[in-house]
């Protein structure tokens, strides 16, 4: 359920969610401003959190495998898509390729983008309609990754299985 939170998400799943919630949150916390740490939240906000996230990790899942498919149809195995991209983000991280093979992955990010464009607008609207704004959403993520307290209530809150 939690997913979300815990995973570690591959360079593929990174571009995606560069445009994505999850990551302003991390973002904002990266740009050298000091963003203070909210762990007073309601127990309405963390309840409307998890079912929020519920949504957004089911909506992550489908836009992953609607990205894998994309990949796969042009030609490139997950991995190498991977490794080419992580060389567009690092030029420390020169990968060998033609330029066939580079055509080939700049129409799957293409395609990509798209698909991660539309799943942040749907991840927007699941977690508007949860009766929680985007704001208070990305302070949940930040404080669940950083303070034991939120950490603990939010665990307190989900479903026993």
């Amino acid at each position: 359920m939690m997913r979300i939170l815990k995973n570690n998400i591959t360079v593929m799943i990174a571009l995606l969610f560069a445009v994505s919630i999850g990551s302003k949150a991390l973002a904002q916390e990266n740009t050298g401003q000091q963003v203070p740490l909210k762990e007073d939240f309601k127990k309405e906000e963390l309840q409307s959190f998890i079912k929020a996230n519920q949504k957004v990790v089911e909506l992550q899942k489908v836009s992953e495998e609607k990205m894998v498919k994309v990949i796969q149809e042009e030609g490139l195995t997950v991995e190498r898509f991977n490794q080419l991209a992580a060389s567009q983000q690092n030029p420390d991280k020169k990968v060998q390729a033609e330029p066939k093979e580079m055509e080939t992955f700049n129409a799957a990010a293409q395609k990509i983008t798209g698909i991660g464009k539309e799943a942040d607008t749907q991840m927007q609207q699941s977690i508007k309609q949860e009766g929680i704004d985007v704001e208070t959403y990305q302070q949940i993520i930040l404080a669940y990754q950083k303070s034991p307290k939120v950490k603990q209530q939010l665990e307190a809150l989900l479903p026993k299985k």
